[in-house]
């Protein structure tokens, strides 16, 4: 249940520009979201971003470290490169190998599937930061918080903190969902979202806000997916999140 009435909005789908487009940030840039070093950072991160097939993580992912930042104390300088950069070390890898593991059922959460990434996106990360010579003061975090935001092995900082969760929150998103569980039905979708992202043991768990901005992507997802025929099956668990986004 939401404890407060927090004053965020989900993702307009119905405005969302999906697929390849948000490759390149087509919404972040839309919504004039970034800067212009971050710009910098996102243009030369475009070849290595989204690497796994699924046009729009990165963009989510930074998004939704954007907005995690306007109710969480943070350092936008640290935090928005780390979002934008996560994931660029499955350049290179097999494009549908990851979802035929996600699709296999088996384990996704182990050192060795997660740890390898990790390291690369270091590699790159410091490569682009370098080369839009960014300020080096924030190498150093920007590279302690991609070589851990999956594995989550080490304590991390408030600014690893948003971005793991915003990483999180993108598995709740109607993109994820049509990308790797396009064929499941309104009770499994649920059932998978809240098992992916929701109510996990620490060191996944997300924080009191985190947890409510999710809530509401799911029910959004929900939503967006199935239509209101879903109303009855979230209003046990979501009514506030369902009048929450009614009201917009």
């Amino acid at each position: 249940m939401l404890q407060e009435r927090l004053d965020y909005t989900p993702i307009d789908y119905k405005n969302w520009t999906l697929g390849d487009p948000a490759r390149e940030g087509i919404n972040l840039k839309r919504l004039g979201l970034l800067n212009q070093l971050e710009l910098a950072v996102w243009e030369n991160a475009i070849p290595y971003q989204d690497q796994r097939d699924d046009p729009g993580q990165g963009e989510i992912v930074t998004y939704f470290t954007l907005k995690l930042l306007e109710f969480l104390p943070g350092n936008r300088e640290v935090v928005v490169p780390a979002a934008i950069l996560h994931d660029t070390g499955f350049y290179g890898y097999d494009s549908d190998a990851w979802k035929k593991l996600v699709s296999s059922g088996k384990k996704i959460e182990t050192e060795e599937n997660r740890r390898p990434h990790q390291n690369r996106g270091i590699l790159l990360a410091g490569r682009i930061l370098e080369r839009v010579n960014y300020p080096e003061e924030y190498h150093f975090e920007i590279a302690d918080i991609i070589g851990d935001h999956d594995t989550r092995k080490l304590p991390t900082t408030q600014n690893g903190t948003i971005v793991r969760s915003a990483d999180q929150i993108w598995r709740l998103t109607y993109p994820c969902l049509s990308i790797y569980h396009p064929d499941l039905n309104p009770g499994e979708t649920l059932k998978k979202l809240e098992e992916s992202a929701l109510n996990l043991p620490p060191p996944f768990d997300l924080g009191r806000i985190e947890n409510q901005i999710a809530r509401l992507e799911l029910t959004n997802t929900m939503l967006f997916a199935f239509g209101n025929g879903v109303i009855p099956m979230l209003s046990a668990q979501y009514k506030n999140e369902l009048d929450l986004i009614s009201k917009r």
